[in-house]
């Protein structure tokens, strides 16, 4: 294949052979990563060249286009951080797609700094990576310990018989065990898809949140039905389900009370969630999921968790009703198709 058609795009593009070489590079490929000849980064390794790598990118920040081709055979759109020569940071979305029969791939580079939307997103998902990263190694240390805790406690009931004080410890480990449990789900990505219930998803975050809602004296109130299955990935799932009940709390009055909703409704998964707060304007309505937008009545968080709600709900085919008067509060559906 001739790649000069390339070579006057005003995009990025650059061509991958299935060992990471790069095979071909534009004239404003080498420009932007601050070379003077595309011949000075052919032959070398992507991962190298963009990112100052001795070793493939991965994992959710940097997930490498030729391996996620690889899984699918299907182009992919992702997000990276490269790294010019001189090792400026610049935010770029990646558009790959193979080309001959998967043994090459194609990358259209494009600068994402200027595109706002785009940018906060990216840089939501740089910081959303690192705090579970994070959460992910306490949750795992913390496994180990109250494992070994349960097994102590169990063979010192064998040795001096049943007791209260031994039932106390137990369940209050217990409860520890299941709140790792439910925040090794909320924050383990991945970018595969299952079966997953949305029910069960709903009263693990509910559990979670109780707290910090008790903390700020308002009160979660369930109506949970059985709605089955739906194809998600489980960590997308909670992050959504997350940011709409939370959202919900921090805006809620002293002694509030938050309504939350999962039921079946005509082929479709159905999240309620109904907050007594100061209510949205009129005006702003339309602007409530544009990334870092806060509103007049907005206090806590960053305004990023209804942007990150929007987009994981379009990626399900679903869609989201909003109800709000000024005063009275705020009622949130989100509908997701049933399989």
């Amino acid at each position: 294949m001739d790649f000069s058609v390339f070579d006057e795009f005003e995009e990025e593009v650059v061509v991958i052979d299935k060992n990471f070489r790069i095979i071909y590079a534009n004239k404003k490929y080498a420009q932007d990563m601050g070379y003077s000849d595309p011949k000075e980064v052919i032959g070398d390794f992507c991962y190298r060249v963009s990112h100052h790598r001795e070793e493939p990118c991965e994992g959710e920040c940097h997930p490498c286009p030729l391996r996620e081709i690889e899984k699918t055979g299907r182009s992919v759109n992702v997000v990276h951080t490269h790294y010019t020569h001189d090792n400026k940071e610049v935010p770029v979305e990646i558009c790959a797609f193979p080309i001959e029969n998967g043994q090459k791939i194609v990358q259209i580079i494009r600068n994402i700094r200027s595109d706002k939307e785009k940018y906060y997103l990216f840089s939501l998902s740089q910081r959303l990576s690192s705090v579970g990263f994070l959460a992910l190694g306490v949750a795992h240390q913390l496994s180990t310990p109250l494992s070994t805790i349960m097994l102590s406690l169990e063979d010192l009931q064998e040795k001096l018989g049943n007791s209260e004080e031994i039932e106390t410890i137990k369940k209050a480990v217990s409860t520890c065990k299941d709140y790792v449990d439910r925040l090794l789900l909320l924050v383990k990505r991945s970018s595969s898809k299952d079966f997953v219930n949305p029910s069960n998803a709903v009263r693990d975050i509910v559990e979670l949140l109780k707290f910090y809602a008790k903390e700020r004296k308002v009160y979660i109130e369930t109506q949970i039905q059985d709605v089955g299955y739906i194809i998600a990935n489980e960590s997308d799932l909670r992050h959504l389900i997350l940011n709409v009940v939370l959202n919900a709390v921090q805006v809620s009055p002293e002694n509030g009370k938050v309504k939350v909703i999962s039921k079946k409704q005509d082929g479709f998964w159905v999240l309620e969630v109904a907050d007594k707060g100061p209510g949205i304007p009129q005006e702003e309505l339309s602007k409530i999921f544009i990334p870092f937008y806060q509103g007049k009545n907005k206090k806590d968080g960053a305004g990023l968790g209804l942007a990150i709600v929007d987009s994981i709900v379009k990626e399900y085919n679903g869609s989201i009703e909003v109800d709000s008067r000024v005063g009275e509060g705020t009622t949130f559906r989100i509908f997701i198709p049933l399989p």
